[in-house]
């Protein structure tokens, strides 16, 4: 029965006919447990506590039993059971009383059935054993009293947060409490396809044989996390109903091998809509790898790094690869299944959350991660707005971006880029010798002989995401003397010979990489696409022949100001000869630090998700900006809040995304290859400062507004995102995004001055009238609270700072509340008593907060300092306005003070 020496092909019948548990046997256990069941729900009425409900669990209830020997949970639901705490108080003697019930009711023993009441090792539990006459079936049950915390479950309707809130509230640790969710549990396993639970039979067969030594068997991960860990690569890597056992379980054993870098849950039952259960959910995903995160409990993990020993799975499973299983008919390898999270070729790792949504149906009905790879994949979404060449920006159908930016913590960022994001080496190197290969063909035997060749996009730029890319070969053509000689007619001729060329001249000369011509839909450019026959990574190349309108320029140099005094005598439209600048752009975006490349590709990841979504019928004037347009954000959002090469990524991605949900304010350029000087371009700059937000001006072309687009959608996703696992740190509060407006004050003609001030620098007048509402009833309460069962009085309270004086700033300002107490009669006694002042306003503050109703969000810090007070009001709809309060004890100096008349 080893699985090793079996054929891939055999596998099912090795299920069939070894591993799937005697049917005789099951029918007669089942019967007993109802039997049992029905026993004790008869005999309640004789205890002090009645039976809610009986559900059954384990391996037996969840389907996934093995011939041999398995597992079985009884969970009895009592009434006597009000919450967590009391089934510590009762279990005791609750178990006892159940104890003599089991031993009376097996005073009439099951046909086919033994019965053993084995020493109880458990205070949880009573144990007890049913075998079959001939002993070569047995199932462990455990009889578990429980606390009803579910009640009466409703098919598809997802459990309030509260239950989840509570159960953490209740101080359990880690599983404590499971068997409570034992339903879910079994759901969440029992509806999967047949051939799926016989995967999982097929796993646990190999982990059996693994720990054959019960010795062992003490050190390893419980067997429910491989049944986990089984239904999660099926969901990523396959999600149909008929498929390759041998794949399956290549699969499961390749993540068993990476167990460092696991980290997977679902949010079928729990997410992070409670801010309680979102602090603990960012809490159990730092624990240590690997993290497995039972889709019932999220206390559980069942993966528990810290625990168990993987490692010895894992060399077990490291060296079965060449083994008859893994060997198909022909000779070649099994292939494992790949998708979003399982591993695959020249990935290091997987160290970040995958979570599964809460949709766990069959492939064709789940709204999870591998629906979004579906989605990418079934055609394409709606399109970006078309950039300068003419071919708009397509959506990469990759498996890397189906992967979910809402469940990675911040600190799982940067390696989630590393694993996921970063292209591989090898394929970069292939497409560098293939466009190599290209550009010396061109060379060659072109009748039109160029002057020289930039290599653009986001190749060139350096910002290519993995499995996806795109490259401009800009070719600056000596037969093209201005603008105009780039006609329509003249540079499709000039296409379909390079064309032809290309056809007949390439001849496989890179390995592994093929070039195909898709169907040409830009008249300016010769579309190919050069595709890896060993991995889901292709590049599409538009092939540019153009004017050289900036000529050879030595590194740090900018253009002289006649190259687009020229461009704009040519009446050309925004972006037209866009082409002609590839190189400025290429230099302006190459030359970033890595950090900020690595904060594009982030970015640019999220940008294909929300493209990815956007699939379903939109109207053409709906097209998303060019992708270019949220690197170039990206950057500028870096360049004014951070400029160092070493950041918070989390940082800078909410600082993005905060940037495009500003997009109606977005007036973005740079001056370093064009600006005011020449009379021509000041001109044409200033007309396009009045032109409507969102502006976003190539640094290459002024003609060029990337912004270009319908920005709606990506508002709306970034501000979803903005509240999820990704954006809150491990102790719950929110990551801080850099200090940066949409617009420059510098770069704002004198005629749009007072336009500046109202959108960027004045506060909302409604949010400042919250504010003000909120503090005149916080001055009252701690006027009327403070020291009422003292000597010492409040005299008054006063506002000052920024917010008195009608000098605060839009976002984050300050403000002070200035508590005139009778207990100081001078300056100098301003110190005295401070620690016990301090905690008396500070008390009156947090009853104020609890009883008193606010617009604002009334937040006061959780860390307590003798000396200090301070908390904060925040707009309760825009998240970016605040007034942070410093609470300032003091002596009335003034005393009674009136204005004069």
């Amino acid at each position: 029965m080893d699985v090793y020496r079996t054929p891939a092909a055999a596998l099912d019948n090795l299920v069939a006919r070894r591993l799937q548990p005697s049917a005789e046997f099951v029918g007669a256990a089942r019967r007993a447990l109802g039997a049992l069941g029905a026993f004790l729900q008869e005999r309640a009425a004789a205890q002090p506590w009645r039976v809610l409900k009986i559900a059954k669990g384990g391996s037996s209830g969840r389907g996934t039993a093995l011939r041999g020997g398995c597992d079985s949970e009884l969970v009895i639901f009592l009434n006597c059971f009000k919450s967590y705490e009391d089934q510590g108080v009762r279990r005791a003697e609750v178990l006892s009383e159940m104890q003599a019930l089991l031993q009376s009711w097996w005073q009439s023993p099951i046909p086919g059935l033994s019965f053993q009441f084995p020493k109880q090792d458990t205070a949880r539990a009573l144990r007890f054993r049913l075998a079959s006459t001939d002993l070569e079936n047995w199932m462990d049950v455990s009889l578990v009293p429980a606390f009803d915390a579910l009640g009466p479950l409703t098919s598809s309707v997802k459990l309030k947060p509260q239950i989840y809130s509570r159960l953490l509230d209740s101080g359990c640790q880690g599983g404590e409490h499971a068997a409570c969710f034992a339903e879910l549990r079994r759901n969440f396993v029992n509806t999967r396809p047949a051939k799926l639970k016989n995967l999982i039979l097929l796993v646990k067969h190999w982990y059996r044989q693994v720990c054959r030594e019960e010795v062992r068997r003490e050190k390893l991960p419980p067997v429910y996390a491989l049944e986990l860990l089984t239904i999660f690569a099926w969901e990523q890597g396959c999600g149909k109903e008929a498929f390759s056992l041998a794949q399956g379980l290549r699969t499961v054993l390749g993540l068993i091998q990476r167990y460092r870098h696991l980290c997977v849950f679902w949010t079928l039952n729990y997410g992070f809509e409670d801010p309680a259960v979102r602090q603990f959910l960012g809490y159990q995903l730092e624990r240590p790898r690997p993290v497995i995160l039972d889709p019932a409990d999220p206390t559980w993990d069942v993966g528990n790094g810290a625990a168990w020993h993987w490692d010895l799975l894992a060399r077990e499973a490291e060296s079965c690869s060449e083994h008859p299983c893994f060997l198909q008919a022909a000779g070649g390898a099994v292939q494992p299944w790949e998708g979003p999270g399982l591993p695959c070729a020249g990935c290091s790792g997987l160290d970040h959350p995958i979570r599964r949504d809460s949709a766990q149906g069959t492939a064709k009905d789940s709204n999870s991660l591998n629906a979004m790879r579906r989605m990418a994949g079934n055609g394409q979404p709606s399109r970006p707005a078309p950039g300068p060449s003419g071919a708009a920006s397509t959506t990469p159908c990759t498996l890397g971006m189906a992967l979910d930016l809402s469940c990675i913590g911040p600190k799982d960022l940067d390696r989630f880029i590393q694993d996921h994001l970063k292209p591989d080496p090898q394929f970069q190197k292939q497409v560098a010798k293939a466009i190599d290969v290209i550009l010396c063909c061109l060379r060659e035997k072109c009748v039109h002989k160029a002057s020289r060749v930039s290599k653009g996009g986001s190749f060139g730029r350096g910002t290519d995401l993995r499995g996806y890319c795109d490259a401009e070969l800009v070719i600056f053509l000596n037969c093209f003397k201005d603008y105009g000689d780039q006609k329509a007619r003249r540079r499709r001729e000039i296409l379909d010979e390079i064309r032809a060329q290309l056809e007949s001249w390439w001849q496989d000369p890179v390995p592994g990489l093929s070039l195909s011509f898709p169907e040409q839909t830009a008249p300016g450019a010769l579309h190919l696409q050069l595709v890896s026959g060993t991995s889901e990574s292709w590049v599409d190349v538009s092939l540019l022949p153009v004017f050289d309108a900036v000529g050879q320029l030595c590194s740090g140099a900018k253009p002289a100001p006649r190259v687009y005094s020229s461009l704009l005598d040519s009446g050309c439209q925004g972006g037209e000869h866009a082409a002609c600048f590839a190189e400025l752009r290429r230099n302006f975006v190459n030359t970033r630090p890595a950090k900020l490349k690595n904060l594009i590709l982030l970015v640019k990841h999220w940008y294909y998700q929300v493209a990815a979504q956007n699939k379903r019928q939109q109207p053409a004037s709906a097209s998303l900006p060019p992708v270019y347009a949220l690197e170039l954000l990206t950057i500028f959002a870096w360049e004014q809040g951070c400029r160092d090469d070493s950041f918070n990524m989390a940082e800078g991605l909410k600082t993005v995304l905060g940037l495009v949900q500003q997009h109606q304010k977005l007036c973005v350029y740079w001056t370093v290859n064009y600006n005011f000087e020449d009379p021509s371009i000041r001109t044409h700059l200033l007309g396009q400062l009045q032109k409507p937000r969102p502006l976003l001006l190539d640094p290459a072309d002024p003609t060029w507004n990337v912004g270009q687009g319908s920005w709606e959608l990506l508002a709306q996703e970034a501000a979803a995102l903005e509240t999820q696992a990704c954006f809150r740190n491990r102790q719950g509060t929110s990551v801080q995004p850099w200090d940066v407006m949409p617009a420059l004050l510098h770069q704002t003609p004198a005629g749009d001055l007072d336009k500046f001030i109202s959108e960027f620098l004045q506060p909302s007048r409604h949010f400042l009238a919250q504010v003000n509402q909120a503090v005149n009833t916080i001055c009252s309460f701690l006027k009327e609270n403070c020291f009422r069962n003292s000597s010492t009085k409040v005299l008054k309270v006063v506002k000052g700072g920024s917010l008195a004086k009608g000098t605060a700033l839009q976002g984050r300002s300050d403000a002070d509340l200035v508590v005139f107490l009778s207990c100081f009669g001078q300056f100098t006694e301003q110190g005295n008593r401070r620690a016990e002042i301090i905690s008396e306003i500070r008390a009156q503050l947090e009853a104020c907060q609890q009883e008193m109703q606010f617009e604002v969000k009334f937040e006061i810090p959780k860390w307590e300092n003798s000396r200090v007070l301070s908390f904060s009001l925040m707009s309760q709809t825009m998240l970016d306005q605040s007034v942070d309060f410093d609470v300032l004890p003091a002596f009335n100096a003034l005393g009674g003070f009136w204005k004069m008349s």
